[in-house]
């Protein structure tokens, strides 16, 4: 995952700061509150954990998951593509759009939009710096041979934050839809012979921890500035 495709991001937070006079001033101090549950959180802990144990245990068939995925495919081309597309520059987009239109659809006001993109971005941003950070330090191959970015997968982090944010944002149903897409992603990754098992495992647990530990904080900033941020829709969303 590269740093540049988070670059807009930063211009989203720094506008909305600057634009939306009515938001809190504390946005700092919800980013490194969020960044601290996402480690201190108990549940948050219990998944991490989990998937630590698990990934650790996939490793000892990651080369046997990886010869079934190339000699006998896991998804058809098509649906692999899809599936690289949205666990990369697509995901974030959609979910702006979502934001966008659906803000414009129940008339919310600039406020309440902004906050809604900041939340999301910081969440995004975050999730994106950890993944480097991580890639960075293990420095595993990839299953094709390419260096050093196997572990933990990006791209299914980034689509497991989004879904963890659309749940947050949209109510269980649209969840569900992210997070079966999040899959998909998932098992692409492997399809392409980009990623092992194990890089998936703890990138799926990782981008959900980042965007739960996000929505947690966000809905305390909600109760504090009388901001509603939970939208249950009552028709499917092309998230």
């Amino acid at each position: 995952m590269k740093f540049i495709k988070y670059q807009f991001c930063l211009i989203i937070i720094i506008s909305g700061m600057i634009s939306a006079e009515e938001l809190p001033n504390n946005w700092e101090a919800y980013w490194v509150k969020s960044c601290q549950t996402v480690v201190m959180n108990q549940t948050n802990q219990r998944i991490l954990g989990i998937a630590a144990l698990a990934a650790l245990g996939a490793t000892q068939i990651d080369l046997k998951v990886k010869g079934y995925a190339q000699s006998e495919g896991l998804l058809s081309k098509p649906v692999s593509h899809l599936g690289d597309k949205i666990g990369g520059a697509w995901g974030h987009w959609i979910l702006w759009s979502s934001i966008l239109t659906t803000s414009l659809i129940n008339g919310e006001n600039k406020d309440d939009f902004i906050s809604k993109m900041q939340f999301s971005t910081l969440a995004m941003l975050t999730n994106g710096i950890i993944t480097v950070g991580m890639k960075r330090s293990f420095g595993r191959e990839r299953p094709n041979g390419s260096c050093c970015q196997s572990f933990p997968s990006g791209h299914t982090s980034h689509s497991f934050t989004i879904a963890a944010i659309a749940h947050e944002l949209y109510g269980e149903s649209v969840g569900i839809l992210a997070y079966g897409l999040a899959a998909l992603v998932a098992v692409s990754r492997i399809n392409d012979n980009k990623h092992y098992l194990s890089d998936v495992l703890f990138g799926a647990a990782m981008g959900s921890t980042v965007g739960r530990a996000f929505a947690l904080n966000y809905n305390e900033i909600e109760d504090n500035i009388g901001i509603t941020p939970y939208m249950q829709l009552k028709f499917t969303f092309p998230l």
